[in-house]
């Protein structure tokens, strides 16, 4: 019988092949794609609220933007005793407070919500100026989760309780506006 005699040297390579190609196998089999593609609408599930949306995609949009109802500010009375939100009150002294709001979504589904404001935005819309607290929530959509600043709008009067703005889209998704999730009708 002959003896074989193998070199440290060759079984570290052995070894160091092996490993390599099992990385490689890793990275291309594990890797996400370089971009997702979200139609004009899209079923997005906020996990901290617990409700999923069909929500509007809009590239227009710089923030996101959820519907919320009955938005106070824990600790904000008024001289009469009652939450004191007027336009006079400058809301980005609030920015560190709590804040508590109902959201609806399109199936009329309600939450209840507490959060830490972490901004105030100045929003331009057809009706003025006006300004809206900022939230930071996350979103998911199709195994893509993404932490963002969403503002808080009564969105009553809008069709989608949930707007999707470019600080979601930015870096992973691309719109396709000749696919949809749904619409509502």
């Amino acid at each position: 019988m002959a003896r074989v005699s193998i070199s440290v040297t060759a079984v570290v390579g052995l070894v160091g092949i092996c490993l390599g190609g099992l990385i490689s196998y890793y990275q291309m089999t594990s890797q996400k794609p370089d971009y997702y593609t979200v139609g004009e609408t899209a079923a997005i599930s906020v996990p901290e609220v617990g409700l999923t949306y069909l929500s509007r995609i809009d590239t227009g949009a710089r923030v996101t933007s959820l519907h919320a109802l009955n938005v106070e500010v824990e600790g904000v009375i008024s001289d009469a005793g009652v939450e004191d939100e007027s336009e006079a009150v400058d809301k980005k002294a609030y920015i560190g407070r709590t804040v508590r709001f109902v959201t609806l979504n399109e199936n009329n589904q309600q939450a209840n919500h507490t959060a830490e404001i972490i901004d105030v935005s100045r929003i331009r819309n057809a009706q003025g100026v006006e300004e809206r607290y900022v939230i930071e929530l996350d979103l998911e959509w199709q195994g893509l989760n993404k932490r963002v600043a969403v503002n808080l709008r009564d969105r009553s009067a809008m069709t989608y309780k949930l707007l999707i703005g470019r600080n979601w889209l930015a870096g992973d998704l691309l719109v396709d506006v000749a696919q949809s999730e749904g619409v509502i009708q």
